[in-house]
């Protein structure tokens, strides 16, 4: 069976993270995480903006490439 998964995430749930500047595309995360006050945040996860109700400080499992929020981190 092939591994899937790198060394550092079969160590690690997230082994990197990526404050978001508003404006700049990245690649695609892993999850993200709002280390800000709660707030509707605009994502574009598949080429799509989806505007979504995130929680501070809690963990989002969901891929995308952009949000328009600086509170955003993006982990990998």
């Amino acid at each position: 069976m092939q591994q899937k998964y790198t060394t550092q995430e079969s160590i690690a749930p997230y082994y990197k993270a990526t404050v978001s500047d508003g404006s700049t595309v990245v690649p695609e995360c892993r999850a993200v995480v709002n280390r800000g006050d709660s707030a509707l945040v605009d994502l574009t996860m598949n080429g799509v903006v989806v505007r979504l109700w995130l929680e501070k400080g809690t963990v989002y499992p969901f891929a995308c490439t952009l949000s328009t929020d600086t509170d955003v981190v993006y982990l990998y």
